[in-house]
């Protein structure tokens, strides 16, 4: 699955593209844009108040992330009130560098202006930039908060426990090739998992050498679809498998570029499976800004 290419051309545009990245619309947030040359290389939102509650460890993730792009530059957007919203953008342009970015933003959803050039704030309706004419085109599915970016992730409704049963017995009377071809077939289905077949997939994965066969078969190229059926798996997974179905879950969401899914597989396992070792996986790829390109290579 070929991921569109989005072109913008002004500040508008600009200002349009985090909720085409993130896949929200971005209220009371820092967003950093990481550029190399024209082109957007990484996005982070932060709660405008990020300075005050978590500085050294944001500071260390944008700078660990702008160091895996060459010559990076940077875009920085507050989106909320004014005041706050342009205070956080300059205590980010702090960390960056202000020799280093391209142009500080502020806007609070009806008018923008920019703190580069103390120009008079213009209007600013995210419906009418390019931006998001070409997203809609483009078929690019953005929620209307991160509520609802993240909702797939996060649904959980177990299956009744007799269905477990019944789908463990399934599984325990294949053979490890026949749970291995099973568990291809489920992952890479381009048909949306019935959920008996969701739940097959979150049983096979409970066992620890299935779960490393998931992940050794994701790349950029195939986590699209193996996020879709994870989703589907997380969604009626039982206790017993809802720490390795998240871990492989947000690491599909990384490769895939569902930033907001995957930060919120990240939050549950740390609830419910904190040192789980696909989880730290998780963790260490967010933690240092690794761009998904790298596990490929």
């Amino acid at each position: 699955m070929s991921t569109p290419v989005i072109r913008g051309s002004s500040r508008a545009d600009l200002l349009a593209m985090p909720a085409v990245l993130l896949g929200f619309h971005p209220t009371d947030s820092c967003v950093v844009l990481g550029f190399e040359g024209s082109m957007v290389a990484f996005c982070a939102r932060l709660d405008l108040d990020w300075f005050v509650t978590h500085f050294d460890q944001v500071a260390d993730q944008i700078v660990s992330a702008s160091s895996q792009v060459p010559g990076c530059r940077f875009a920085l957007i507050g989106f909320g009130d004014p005041d706050l919203a342009s205070l956080s953008v300059v205590e980010m342009a702090g960390v960056v560098g202000q020799s280093r970015t391209v142009d500080l933003l502020v806007t609070d959803g009806r008018t923008y202006w920019s703190l580069v050039d103390g120009l008079e704030p213009q209007e600013f309706t995210f419906d009418t930039s390019s931006v998001a004419a070409q997203a809609v085109y483009e078929g690019v599915c953005i929620s209307a908060d991160r509520a609802g970016a993240v909702a797939r992730v996060e649904t959980s409704d177990p299956a009744p426990e007799e269905l477990v049963t019944s789908s463990r017995a399934v599984v325990a009377s294949m053979s490890d090739q026949e749970t291995m071809e099973l568990l291809a077939d489920l992952v890479s289905s381009a048909e949306a998992l019935p959920a008996a077949r969701a739940l097959l997939l979150a049983v096979l994965v409970e066992d620890e050498d299935r779960m490393a066969a998931v992940l050794t078969q994701l790349t950029r190229a195939t986590s699209e679809v193996a996020w879709i059926n994870l989703a589907a798996a997380r969604r009626v997974a039982p206790p017993e498998s809802e720490a390795n179905v998240l871990a492989l879950l947000g690491m599909a969401s990384w490769l895939s570029g569902h930033g907001a899914a995957h930060t919120s597989c990240l939050e549950q396992l740390q609830r419910i499976a904190p040192g789980h070792a696909v989880g730290s996986l998780v963790e260490m790829v967010h933690r240092d800004g690794i761009p998904p390109r790298r596990w490929d290579e």
